[in-house]
């Protein structure tokens, strides 16, 4: 049996994979029409849940982790819109660089109208930095999950009788349906 061993060290390229839960809780919550790209991809988790559900998914990744269904070595900051991609981005960015997913993410999609959610600390809310980019472009939704979530390094089993240690929303912002208000949803 592995004995859990906590270190604080962060997970190489701040890969935290998101539970399939917390997937299924936004999916229950929030209609996607069409394609959806998965850019941040690591070993499928988002990509799994929409394929299971009917959608065609563009899954990419800078690193590629072994899933099936994957194209490695796609830098998703560096990528531009064209016609032919998913309307739809949703991901879990890498924490280090969730600003810059989220604002490049949001610019892509205000070509394409689609939707961006992004799985995102709850903290993302608050800091000066971010600040002008949120009261220029608010969220149309946030989905807040009431219970704490855990995210281990590197897609590590959680031990058993581990409670979640940090709260985390879905950050959503819709194309076609831009608001000047923010609705807070609770999971």
């Amino acid at each position: 049996m592995q004995k859990f061993v906590s270190n604080n060290s962060r997970a190489e390229h701040d890969y935290y994979p998101t539970p399939k839960s917390c997937v299924e809780a936004l999916y229950d919550r929030e209609f996607f029409s069409g394609s959806v790209w998965e850019c941040a991809a690591g070993r499928g988790d988002i990509s799994n849940v929409f394929l299971d559900r009917g959608h065609e998914v563009l899954s990419t990744d800078l690193i590629d982790r072994g899933y099936d269904n994957i194209t490695g070595g796609v830098d998703f900051l560096k990528t531009k819109y064209t016609e032919d991609m998913p309307h739809n981005i949703i991901t879990n960015p890498p924490f280090n660089l969730a600003f810059e997913f989220v604002k490049h993410a949001f610019e892509m999609s205000l070509l394409s109208e689609g939707k961006v959610a992004m799985f995102l600390r709850l903290a993302f809310l608050e800091s000066k930095k971010r600040r002008p980019f949120f009261l220029e472009n608010k969220p149309s939704k946030v989905y807040v999950f009431s219970e704490r979530q855990t995210l281990w390094k590197n897609g590590e089993d959680v031990p058993k009788g581990r409670s979640g240690t940090t709260p985390y929303a879905w950050f959503v912002w819709s194309g076609k349906n831009r608001k000047d208000r923010t609705e807070l949803e609770w999971i």
